[in-house]
């Protein structure tokens, strides 16, 4: 078994090719026994380059194509069919909770622009006091994972700030600046920017960086059967732990549609 994967920023990659083959990962396999911070982890360390034919350093994935990535091997390994909790129908105006059966297919994925470049600037007209333009990068996975443990970002009750971490390791420079840490963008954040250009400025990343994976996709409501109800699915430990369920479900839909 093995499927070609297509990367959502091809040409991005100085030793990464734009297509990857998808093959099976280990029969026993080391999520079965991971969770929280360790799961990307062991992702990256042990699952997908067993899974993945070429070899290659999965830590300089874009985080974009690293998540799209996650669903491709975990759909070629176990199917479509993912277990959650809510549902959403705004036909019913209600947050259905249970145990609903959802298709991970349904969640819809937002292309890079053509000829992208990874470089977005912020221009200092977006701001109300603050008056340097703000140039940053979609980050690669491994700088969210740093981002998520930098103790720098610590608050008062020993949690990571992981908003504020996250933009800071997208920053790349801040006016004439360029090479700044982290360290010193979150300084420069923190003194320079007012409370409002604080929140113009994670809204234009965030505005200017909607790429890749949505967070949920579509479903049928289990009380008004309106199929464009909503279900939230993000790439965590049970997204690669499918119930027995899920994968009779996946068996059948496979022996149905395999003409004899």
């Amino acid at each position: 078994m093995s499927m070609k994967f297509q990367l959502l920023s091809k040409g991005q990659y100085k030793n990464i090719p734009d297509k990857l083959t998808i093959g099976r990962i280990p029969t026993v396999s080391e999520l079965d026994y991971v969770s929280g911070d360790e799961f990307d982890r062991t992702l990256i360390d042990v699952v997908l380059p067993a899974a993945v034919e070429e070899k290659i350093n999965f830590n300089d994935l874009l985080e974009v194509d690293y998540q799209l990535l996650c669903r491709a091997v975990r759909i070629a390994n176990f199917g479509p069919y993912h277990t959650v909790n809510v549902i959403l129908c705004d036909s019913c105006g209600t947050s259905h909770r249970g145990e609903y059966q959802v298709d991970l297919t349904t969640i819809e994925c937002v292309p890079l622009p053509d000829k992208f470049t990874n470089e977005f600037k912020i221009s200092k007209d977006e701001f109300v006091d603050f008056n340097s333009t703000i140039i940053f990068k979609l980050p690669t996975i491994q700088k969210i994972l740093n981002a998520h443990k930098d103790k720098a970002f610590q608050l008062a009750d020993g949690r990571i700030n992981r908003e504020l971490a996250r933009i800071c390791y997208m920053i790349s420079e801040v006016g004439s600046a360029s090479g700044l840490t982290p360290v010193e963008i979150k300084l420069k954040i923190e003194t320079e920017l007012s409370a409002a250009d604080y929140k113009l400025l994670k809204g234009a990343i965030q505005d200017s960086a909607d790429f890749g994976l949505r967070a949920g996709g579509r479903a049928t409501c289990p009380e008004c059967a309106d199929p464009n109800a909503a279900f939230i699915s993000i790439s965590e430990d049970r997204y690669f732990r499918p119930t027995l369920d899920n994968l009779r479900k996946w068996k059948q839909s496979r022996t149905t549609s395999t003409p004899k």
